[in-house]
């Protein structure tokens, strides 16, 4: 348990164990604190562990008791007890020290904690050191719900993204954008479906204008998984898995007897939805499958289709579109190539047939 919470200078922070410090690495982190100033915040922590002699002085300084320190847990920064001429010995964090000095933040918030728990602690950060990266849909789902409801957060997952994807992520953020965040947001309930999203791909997306084709698919991929393979069983819904929909995807069971037949047999040794153990439920599952009678829809088949649809959008933008109108606005966007064409025909309006000389 945290013996209390402070804030400490930069310069009286200490690493045992020295690292190279990654220019990569630090300047992804000085953006984080970027972020984080833009959203009034700085709630970059540091663990922290002190001897009990040493805890005796940290309180002595700050003229706090024990209880009255473990109460700044749950603080914001603003009203924490800045400690200073103290050097704290640190679990990790060299490059957060190195990119608040190059942000010019001049204090980190540290997590003091009792040295007797020195082993468990090293053993936990050691556990979770192997984890990867979060995947751009799992950013993209944090963003979503703590935009504008949770500043430290969303300043925390723009930060951890790249700088190009975090460009495309505030493009597509714009309220002029939202129809397709709506779109995108109904995938959020297949978790696994939306391991695939790739952020770096949304500038394309936008650049084409081509949102009504782009929104359809999105909604084209939910009812296909939701309610065409799991018939809206959320349990289900959240049973798939990447793997599975990465096998799946692109297969026509329906016309391709090469692909039912791939399908049926990792139906039956157990690697297509390893999760769904109820017979019924994967009887279920294979049923629906197999009866597709289209391309097993995903992410992946998504950005396929965009990029052959792409150079029709650039044909009729060049050749039959006198001029696609840009907008630059935030909150007004700029026509889409449906927009335009559809403006140039009223309703009921026909050719006539040209009458043949001959």
């Amino acid at each position: 348990m945290s013996l209390g919470v402070v804030r400490v200078p930069l310069d009286s922070l200490v690493f045992p164990h020295r690292r190279q410090i990654s220019f990569k690495v630090r300047e992804k982190l000085k953006r984080v604190f970027k972020n984080l100033s833009k959203a009034g915040a700085a709630e970059v922590c540091i663990p922290c562990t002190v001897e009990e002699a040493e805890f005796g002085q940290i309180l002595a300084h700050l003229g706090l008791s024990a209880d009255q320190l473990r109460r700044t847990r749950g603080k914001g920064q603003k009203d924490l007890p800045l400690l200073t001429e103290i050097r704290l010995s640190c679990l990790y964090g060299e490059h957060l020290v190195a990119a608040a000095k190059g942000n010019k933040e001049t204090s980190l918030i540290v997590h003091l904690f009792s040295a007797d728990l020195l082993d468990p602690l090293l053993e936990i950060i050691s556990t979770f050191s192997y984890e990867t990266q979060q995947s751009d849909g799992e950013l993209y789902q944090k963003i979503v719900e703590s935009y504008h409801r949770d500043e430290v957060t969303y300043a925390f997952c723009m930060g951890s993204l790249t700088e190009p994807k975090e460009r495309n992520m505030k493009m597509l953020m714009r309220p002029k954008n939202l129809a397709i965040v709506k779109a995108l947001n109904s995938l959020l309930e297949i978790p696994a479906m939306m391991e695939q999203l790739v952020l770096g791909n949304i500038h394309k997306w936008l650049a084409l204008h081509i949102d009504e084709q782009i929104i359809h698919y999105l909604n084209h991929i939910s009812v296909v998984w939701k309610e065409g393979i799991c018939e809206g069983k959320k349990t289900l819904i959240q049973s798939l898995d990447i793997d599975s929909i990465r096998i799946l995807q692109f297969r026509t069971p329906t016309i391709c007897p090469g692909d039912a037949d791939t399908i049926e047999r990792l139906f039956d040794n157990g690697t297509l939805f390893p999760s769904v153990t109820d017979s019924g439920d994967r009887d279920m599952l294979r049923r629906n499958v197999l009866s597709r009678d289209i391309v097993i829809p995903s992410f992946e088949t998504l950005q396929e289709n965009i990029h052959y649809v792409s150079f029709a959008a650039k044909i009729l933008v060049r050749h039959v579109v006198d001029k696609l109108p840009l907008c630059k606005s935030s909150k007004k966007r700029s026509p889409t190539i449906f927009e335009v064409l559809s403006s140039s025909w009223a309703q009921h309006r026909y050719l006539s047939p040209l009458r043949s000389s001959v």
